[in-house]
């Protein structure tokens, strides 16, 4: 059996293995099929934090396409019959469903989390209420998801949980036009009389259920209560009602819950945001010092090659950790008043995949494992494409350090391939897969890969977990992490055991004459880039000599105005001037020695009332001002200093460069506003630092200062010489 995951775990659990086959093959062809869902596209669910993943997709666009809307005979192209499409209705009680409306209502029931989770004595009380209330032996809360129907609360059925949705009552209440679906007699229905629930256990009769509507308008599901005999005058008013009362409570505390929920999961992404935050400082601390080391000649002679690589890994693990935590600062902040809006953002950036394998190798290079691993990139693979960088690493870390756990033996390969789209367009699937030869995952397993970790199971014994030195990793949070990582960009995800089609450990497979491991795969939109376009490096070059040009003619036109002056003048020489504004010692002493290093006499203020004070004291070539200080932020600083300017300083506008770790798109405006000249992500690196003094404006800058300060020393001489002459 393939086990596939796709959005959410165990939506297609309860299908047959012949409909799990139509699955697999829907999501085989997914890449080569265009499709009414965009399931192509790059921003898909980038609006919906609930996801459907491509493959629910277009599993419910076959149903759709063979179901109530286009009232075809419901089979596949095999001709057997597909389990979770509704054939047998009533075309005079029931509301036809189009396909957009189906997704949205499948997308709405899984906003709420509930699916496949453990009995809460909420819906226990009002089964059992409604039980004794109506007087039947049957009373359920039950959710009609794709291909099955399952259920909160069960009251009468034993320890069943769920049923196919195509033997489901409840299937036809969501679609009735009534407000309560009532079933007098099952055996008299012509839609329920071969039903396996009618002919067999529980061997329903009477059945009357009221849909569970949300505030939105979806209805989910059904309040229900069955019996074993038939009701020949069905519910009278005061049962009617006290049915709508019930299914009106239930979803009263499906919204209660779901808000509880979505208010702890940001409580605790606020906590996770504000330590990402905490740890940027430190590592800025860190990635400086190596910059400077790296920039220190006279250390790099005294370094073995073995020192440089061990310097080149930390700079690498030092960037990933930043990039992380960037993004969990990034996720959170950049919507704050719409934070599963934020959730949902996947932050789209030119990857270059020669970049991403050396930075796989780097990453995975000190983790410990006992067999070797390689990264295979198929020929198919543009040198470029666009998608999110972070998703991609971070989704074949977390693989990687699975397979390094569980292989003991053999190999471990990591390949990377495209399926184009079959319109011939640049939009592509880009899929991760990780092939090990370990031992098969166990069929207990598989129910539990992919959640969160569950006590007292375990994907690797816990006496065999391995780390990076005395840290071990859970694989289960490690495979938990990629579905997390998966759904916020509309992608998809499984595991399957490897066959003689894969061919990434084929020469371990030669050696023991039998094929064996797992495969952890994932996929994501991408866009191809041609291969003639340029590189990053190759832009960079480019606007470096720009830049460069620039500087050389503003520097000719300066040269005659120096030496049409006083030849002493005209060599003369200052000391360039910058003021760092940062309230964190160790970011402030790195910028410090950066800027010393490149040529400039640098002062220090630990908050921005301080740096506000130097800005009115001193003519800066540049400022650096951090965004979030104490007793007074770089913005206020920044702006009280411009009103000040204006008035005190109105020939000469100082370039003020704000600098941040966490700043939003509209803090960065916000500093524009008020009068910063540009901004810079932290770490502010030497390059970086290089780059801004280069640039034109502040050359510019740079010049005047230096123009003001000549024609100043110029009047100082002309006084000193004259007194020189009274004297004498």
């Amino acid at each position: 059996i393939i086990y596939l995951k796709s959005g959410k775990p165990n939506n297609l659990r309860t299908l047959s293995i012949h409909n799990r086959q139509t699955v697999a093959k829907i999501t085989m062809s997914s890449t080569n099929e265009s499709s009414s869902s965009n399931t192509g596209d790059p921003n898909l669910g980038s609006d919906n934090r609930y996801s459907l993943g491509y493959t629910t997709e277009r599993v419910v666009a076959k149903t759709q396409d063979s179901s109530i809307t286009a009232g075809l005979d419901a089979a596949d192209a095999d001709g057997k019959q597909l389990d979770w499409v509704l054939t047998n209705f009533d075309k005079k009680t029931t509301e036809p469903q189009s396909l957009e409306e189906e997704l949205k209502r499948l997308q709405a029931l899984r906003s709420y989390l509930i699916l496949d989770s453990e009995r809460e004595h909420q819906f226990e009380r009002l089964t059992a209420l409604a039980g004794r209330l109506m007087k039947v032996p049957i009373a359920l809360v039950s959710l009609v998801d794709l291909g099955r129907q399952w259920f909160m609360s069960n009251r009468g059925l034993g320890d069943v949980r769920e049923t196919p949705r195509s033997q489901a009552f409840c299937s036809h209440a969501i679609l009735s036009k009534e407000d309560i679906l009532i079933i007098k007699d099952a055996k008299l229905d012509p839609r329920f009389v071969n039903n396996p629930l009618v002919t067999g256990p529980p061997f329903i009769r009477f059945y009357a259920g009221a849909p569970l509507e949300t505030p939105d308008g979806y209805k989910l599901g059904t309040f229900c209560i069955i019996d074993t005999k038939p009701w020949p005058d069905g519910l009278d008013l005061d049962s009617k009602q006290n049915l709508r009362e019930l299914a009106a409570l239930a979803v009263e505390v499906l919204v209660a819950r779901r808000e509880k929920r979505e208010r702890e999961q940001e409580k605790n992404t606020q906590l996770v945001a504000c330590t990402a935050h905490d740890l940027l400082t430190p590592l800025s601390g860190i990635e400086l010092s190596l910059h400077l080391l790296k920039e220190d000649e006279d250390f790099q002679r005294r370094l073995t090659e073995r020192h440089r690589e061990g310097m080149t890994k930390i700079e690498a693990c030092s960037e990933i950790i930043q990039e992380i935590c960037k993004s969990v600062r990034m996720t959170y902040a950049e919507a704050r008043s719409s934070f599963e809006q934020s959730l949902m953002k996947a932050q789209l950036e030119r990857v270059n995949i020669n970049e991403l394998v050396d930075r796989l190798y780097t990453v995975m290079e000190p983790v410990k494992k006992e067999v070797p691993i390689k990264i295979i990139v198929d020929d198919n693979v543009p040198k470029e494409i666009i998608t999110d960088p972070s998703k991609i690493f971070r989704g074949a870390i977390n693989y990687l350090v699975v397979a390094c756990q569980r292989t003991k033996k053999g190999m471990i390969a990591l390949r990377l391939f495209i399926e184009k789209d079959s319109d011939g367009g640049k939009k592509s699937i880009i899929f991760v897969s990780c092939e090990d030869t370990a031992p098969p995952v166990e069929l207990d397993m598989y129910d539990h890969l992919f959640k969160p970790t569950t006590k007292g199971i375990s994907l690797v014994p816990k006496d065999e977990t391995v780390g990076t030195g005395d840290q071990t990793v859970d694989p289960e949070l490690c495979l938990f992490s990629v579905a997390c990582e998966m759904n916020i960009v509309g992608g998809e995800y499984g595991f399957r055991p490897r066959d003689e089609e894969d061919k990434g450990c084929e020469a371990y497979d030669k050696e023991i004459g039998s094929v064996t491991g797992s495969v952890f795969w994932f996929c994501v939109p991408c866009t191809e880039l041609e291969d003639s376009s340029p590189t990053a490096s190759d832009e960079g070059d480019g606007m470096n000599a720009a830049v460069e040009s620039s500087i050389s003619q503003h520097d000719a036109s300066k040269f005659h105005s120096l030496v049409s002056g006083d030849l002493a003048a005209a060599n003369f020489v200052r000391k360039k001037r910058a003021l760092v504004i940062e309230d964190s010692n160790v970011v402030r002493k790195m910028l410090t020695k950066i800027l010393t290093k490149l040529g400039f006499d640098v002062s220090q203020a630990e908050n921005g009332m301080e740096g506000l004070e130097k800005l009115k004291s001193t003519l800066f070539d540049l400022t650096l001002c951090d965004f979030l200080m104490p007793i007074m932020d770089g913005l206020d600083c920044v702006q009280q200093y411009r009103d000040w300017e204006k008035y005190h300083r109105p020939w000469i506008k100082q370039r003020i460069i704000g600098i941040s770790a966490h700043a939003t798109p509209a803090d960065i405006q916000k500093g524009l506003d008020v009068g910063m000249n540009d901004y810079k992500n932290k770490p502010v690196t030497i390059k970086v630092l290089s780059e801004l003094i280069k640039c034109e404006k502040q050359v510019e800058m740079s010049n005047r200062l230096d123009e003001i300060e000549r024609r100043e020393a110029l009047v100082r001489d002309g006084v000193s010489d004259a007194s020189n002459s009274e004297n004498n």
